[in-house]
């Protein structure tokens, strides 16, 4: 199996296991998966430290690299599949994770984020509309890696 398909593998079963798990727990689990989607997408992408920080505070420039960076760390984290949004399983995986207000605000701005790919066929630009739709319709669900 090769480094993604095992990535998948693993980020799942992480999943099931920490709907379990207390919320201190599940934020440790999620910082891992970051760190763990990083690791392996920003060497693959090319994206600069400074861009991918950025995202957490409200910066999309049109880089290349970023885009390329997102539309990884959504595949690995299942929200992105054959490059193109996986919105069903996204809102499986809300279901599962997240609990309460957190969890219908999420829903929410996948919703509204659903169609964001109208229009585009390349998966990197597909992650970025994706990516900063969330952003523009709940800025504190986007969780970014």
């Amino acid at each position: 199996m090769n480094r993604l398909a095992s990535l998948s593998v693993v980020m799942v079963i992480l999943a099931a296991v920490l709907r379990e798990t207390s919320g201190v727990i599940i934020m440790a689990q999620q910082d891992l998966t970051a760190k763990l989607i990083r690791s392996k997408c920003q060497p693959e992408s090319g994206a600069s430290t400074e861009a991918i920080e950025g995202v957490r505070e409200g910066k999309f420039p049109d880089d290349r690299n970023l885009k390329c960076y997102m539309s990884c760390a959504m595949t690995m984290s299942l929200t992105m599949r054959d490059g193109k949004l996986a919105v069903d399983l996204t809102k499986s995986i809300i279901e599962r994770m997240m609990q309460g207000d957190t969890k219908a605000r999420a829903l929410a701005a996948v919703d509204k984020c659903s169609n964001s790919d109208a229009g585009l066929s390349d998966a990197c630009d597909i992650a970025f509309a994706a990516t900063k739709c969330i952003h523009d319709a709940d800025p504190d669900i986007l969780t970014f890696p």
